[in-house]
């Protein structure tokens, strides 16, 4: 039961790179994990996310977070489904995004608080993909981008013109970028300007040779 998390920031194309997988792997069954929204108490569907984060203290939206994120990792090794011997578990958004998102979020969100330290629940965040990563193999395919610009035309136009969403994008894509690699995880590190055919390829072959 491989595990690939699919990593980046906002505008990278993970949804889309997940999809594209999900449909060109079919020698080996797919699951797609929840999102993580499913995972957040105070989010009953997608479109209450961004309501929720912009009316949260920005400490209470990071905590959220990564909590979330840990669960994940807990029903991804525990339930039957996506434990399934031989499934490939496609996971939008994994532990290396979320701790940068997170991160991003204290520095610039409502009522942000730079004296909280996310530092102890990042912690118990590792502590889960250590548990994930020796119950099977886990790998990170991480959408890399340098500037933001680059993939700015993949946002909306509201989200390309809200300063503050613009001021929080910057700051995840600096965590995202300079956060050291997880251990344990297998990094596949991709270009999200690249054709996306070219990077399914990439994942595909780091599948096979993982399989060896």
């Amino acid at each position: 039961m491989p595990v690939v998390f699919v990593d980046g920031v906002d505008g990278a194309g993970k949804t889309t790179l997940i999809q594209h997988l999900a449909r060109t792997l079919p020698t080996q069954p797919v699951h797609i994990a929840d999102p993580l929204w499913n995972y957040l108490p105070a989010v009953t569907n997608a479109a209450d996310f961004g309501p929720w984060v912009t009316s949260t203290p920005a400490e209470e939206v990071a905590a959220a977070l990564i909590d979330a994120c840990i669960h994940r990792l807990d029903h991804i090794r525990r339930h039957p489904g996506s434990a399934e011997p031989g499934n490939v578990v496609l996971v939008d958004r994994g532990p290396r995004t979320v701790a940068a998102s997170a991160r991003a979020h204290i520095a610039t969100g409502h009522s942000a608080n730079a004296a909280y330290d996310p530092r102890p629940a990042v912690k118990q965040l590792t502590a889960a993909l250590m548990q994930t990563a020796e119950a099977t193999a886990c790998m990170t395919a991480e959408l890399r981008v340098t500037n933001y610009d680059a993939i700015l035309y993949r946002l909306s136009h509201r989200e390309r013109t809200d300063v503050r969403y613009l001021h929080y994008l910057r700051t995840f894509l600096h965590h995202f970028e300079t956060d050291p690699p997880w251990l344990g995880v297998q990094r596949i590190e991709l270009d999200a300007t690249a054709n996306i055919t070219v990077n399914v390829r990439i994942i595909r072959k780091a599948l096979r040779l993982s399989a060896h």
